[in-house]
């Protein structure tokens, strides 16, 4: 597995698909990492190294939001995922009359993308999550909730602020508080805004130039709403490294099987194995894609969910199986113009189970 897994990815970093990567695949208590490439080109070459730390972009949606909604639900569930929004947040209708569950999974209506960092980075109020919100307010709906499904960054800005509001605390202590029912292990790393966790800029590896400071990336979270509310949201913001991804998700898996006394397999499995009608989503997860299904066909369960990360990382889980797939890298350096890898994720998958099985 290790040599096949080499081989992948040099030859992808031969392609361009990207610069550098780390790789990691659990199964059967088994684990097998291997790292290639560069973490950075500009403004010279580093080489990859098995710890470094990314920007997990939209893995922050599994792996912080949902994963911390998981742990409230069982700690203190205040929250009821089928009630209107409305009921915990004042906000305006028709938004207050969707039902949580349809931010999770995608079918609420929103928007895909808006750039409220043009505005944000020009306010000086120390509330800008609120004053997203308020935007988001102002916007009409796209499409009538539960129609049908389109991936949004707006739902989840408010599932962050739907937290902090009923939970009274910022959504990063929300999420290491949740953290600690994981056992990580020595080298694991999951955290948001690494440089002021004293985190050594060399271990993280650099995304794309900013385009206002033309400055590289490293450490900042690539996502610009999220950096101009201060780096943490359920969107984006979360950093990590292959150990810190594969334990949670590893964890994710053995509470989902029932195997672990912190996280009950009845509350994993209600966002795991939630479907809507053909829709893309589970709550929190993504469906694997047509191609995937089509390569791997009866290789894997229903039960296997993925994600994906505009940065260049992503993760795919068999949760019957317990197949767990991560990929880690900076296809966005030193610039966001690769789409390489949206062809080679599927290929990739597809390798890894075939060796595996």
């Amino acid at each position: 597995m290790l040599t096949k897994l080499f081989e992948v990815i040099k030859k992808a970093v031969e392609d361009e698909i990207f610069p550098g990567a780390v790789a990691g695949v659990s199964y059967k208590n088994r684990r097998y990492i291997v790292g290639g490439g560069y973490r950075a080109l500009v403004p010279f070459l580093e080489p990859v190294e098995e710890d470094n730390i990314f920007d997990l972009a939209s893995l922050t949606k599994p792996l912080a939001l949902a994963f911390t909604f998981m742990y409230l639900l069982k700690k203190d569930p205040k929250i009821d995922l089928y009630s209107p929004i409305g009921e915990y947040l004042p906000i305006k209708k028709p938004l207050s009359e969707i039902p949580v569950y349809r931010f999770l999974n995608h079918t609420a209506g929103l928007k895909a993308w808006y750039p409220f960092y043009e505005e944000l980075w020009q306010n000086k109020s120390l509330d800008k999550l609120e004053r997203l919100i308020k935007k988001i307010e102002e916007l009409p709906l796209e499409y009538t909730p539960g129609t049908k499904s389109v991936y949004s960054d707006l739902g989840y800005f408010l599932l962050t602020y739907l937290l902090e509001k009923v939970y009274e605390t910022d959504f990063e202590n929300l999420f290491e508080n949740a953290k600690k029912i994981i056992i990580f292990s020595k080298k694991a790393l999951l955290s948001f805004k690494p440089l002021e966790k004293g985190i050594d800029q060399e271990k993280i590896v650099p995304t794309s130039v900013c385009p206002w400071s033309k400055k590289i990336l490293r450490g900042l979270v690539e996502d610009e709403n999220t950096r101009a509310i201060g780096g943490v949201s359920g969107v984006a913001g979360l950093f990590g490294n292959i150990y810190g991804v594969l334990d949670i998700l590893e964890f994710l898996v053995s509470a989902y099987k029932g195997l672990d006394k912190e996280l009950p397999s009845e509350i994993v499995s209600k966002f795991i194995d939630f479907r809507e009608k053909n829709l893309e989503y589970t709550l929190g997860f993504m469906l694997p894609s047509e191609e995937e299904r089509e390569f791997l066909k009866d290789k894997i369960s229903s039960h296997t969910l993925r994600h994906t990360g505009f940065t260049g990382c992503s993760f795919f889980v068999d949760f019957e199986r317990e197949i767990i797939i991560v990929l880690l890298s900076n296809r966005v350096h030193p610039d966001r113009n690769n789409i390489k890898i949206r062809r080679f994720r599927p290929y990739f998958h597809k390798i890894v189970v075939e060796n595996l099985l």
